[in-house]
């Protein structure tokens, strides 16, 4: 059964075993999801937000060395942006390309598949809470869930454990909107806020799929924002991009991410 209240929201702060022990409390038809809200991303990577883009005003940069290209809509061109220290890659169309004053030319890219995360409910930091990629846990939960979507769409869609954020492949269904609230949802209840109670560095998700494992509930959520990756040049294979460490991440994020909001903002 799938939980019925659409309006919901809750405040997110932050190998299978051989006994396989896992129920599906809930997969609901896509686009007849519940909402909850996430904390924003890591430092490698950038959101998209209304809260960020109103928050440029207040964040002037010298960009008049900088130059910054928007990609054409209609380039569909997969790129692959790998992540050197895993040995992995996730695809991603190119959305603008920035050159920095330090002569370094990065390319912004959006990933070709749904961005999706994994969290768990935990009532005493107030909601739910997102796994990192490389928290210990993601080993154990992460096969439970990819074995129940595919178990329940079969070569329809695929849970993917790529860098910098986890990706379904596949095509999401729009279901028919329904503005029924369910006035016995347990979860609604307890975790239910006004969008205007929600902190500057949280962002709204989309629970696709609910599940227990080991004690906890888990769900799949989809990132409502845009999820914008940066890389390098791979001087070994033009195809490709290298993706940010967290050190050049650290020098390099907040320059790139003004510039680029700078730039959607002129575009409103």
């Amino acid at each position: 059964n799938c939980y019925h209240s659409l309006s919901m929201k809750a405040t997110i702060k932050a190998m299978i075993p051989v006994a396989y022990l896992c129920a599906v409390l809930a997969i609901c038809p896509f686009g007849q999801s519940t909402l909850a809200f996430i904390p924003s991303s890591p430092s490698t990577v950038f959101r998209l937000t209304s809260v960020r883009i109103q928050k440029i005003h207040s964040s002037a940069i010298a960009a008049a060395s900088a130059t910054y290209i928007k990609i054409p809509d209609d380039d569909d061109t997969p790129i692959p942006f790998v992540d050197v220290a895993t040995n992995t890659f996730i695809d991603c169309y190119a959305d603008s390309i920035v050159t920095l004053s330090n002569g370094i030319t990065y390319t912004v890219g959006e990933p070709c598949d749904y961005a999706v995360a994994l969290g768990y409910v935990d009532e005493r930091q107030g909601g739910l809470v997102p796994l990192e990629l490389d928290d210990p846990m993601m080993d154990d939960v992460f096969p439970v869930a990819e074995l129940i979507i595919e178990e329940e769409f079969g070569e329809e869609l695929s849970l993917q454990r790529t860098p910098q954020t986890l990706t379904l492949v596949g095509e999401l269904e729009e279901g028919e909107e329904d503005d029924e609230e369910d006035e016995d949802d347990n979860f609604g209840d307890a975790y239910d806020n006004d969008e205007e109670d929600v902190e500057d560095d949280e962002e709204e998700v989309e629970i696709l799929l609910s599940f227990e494992h080991r004690g906890k509930e888990f769900h799949v959520v989809r990132l409502l924002d845009p999820v914008l990756l940066v890389g390098t040049a791979d001087s070994d294979n033009e195809e490709k991009r290298i993706l940010l460490t967290p050190k050049e991440a650290d020098a390099v994020m907040p320059a790139l991410e003004k510039i680029f909001l700078q730039n959607q903002q002129g575009k409103s």
